[in-house]
C-alpha cells in the first residue's frame, strides 16, 4: 500500500522505519527509532547531516532524557519522505549514532 509507514522491531524491541531525508546538496536513506520521548520531527547524527547541506534556522531549549537542559541548540531545515510525500522538517543535529524520529511526526 502507498503511503503506508513500514519499520520493524530491532532486537532490543525498538521499533525502527527507514525513510529519506533531504537537504540542498544531497539527500540520505536512515533507518531511525521512533522515539516517543522526543517530542521534535528529527534527530540526525552530526555525521550523517554534514553532507546534507541543511540550512540553519533556529536555536532552541532542549531538554534530554537525563533532565539536562541544552540552550542554543541549533535547529537545521531539511525535508524527508513521510507517509507517501515529502514533508519540510526542523532537525537537530547529536554526536550519538542514532537517527531518532520524534513525535511530531505522528501528529
Amino acid at each position: 500500500m502507498e503511503g503506508m509507514i513500514k519499520g520493524e522491531i530491532n532486537a532490543s524491541g525498538s521499533p525502527i522505519i527507514e525513510t529519506r531525508v533531504i537537504g540542498s546538496r544531497t539527500e540520505v536513506t536512515v533507518k531511525g527509532i521512533l522515539d516517543t520521548g522526543f517530542t521534535g520531527y528529527l534527530c540526525l547524527p552530526i555525521t550523517t547531516a554534514v553532507s546534507l547541506g541543511l540550512e540553519l534556522t533556529d536555536v532552541e531549549k532542549v531538554e534530554l532524557a537525563d533532565g539536562t537542559i541544552l540552550e542554543d541548540e541549533p535547529v537545521f531545515s531539511g525535508k524527508m519522505e513521510w507517509n507517501g510525500g515529502i514533508i519540510d522538517v526542523d532537525i537537530v543535529l547529536t554526536k550519538s549514532a542514532d537517527t531518532l524520529l520524534g513525535t511530531a511526526l505522528l501528529r
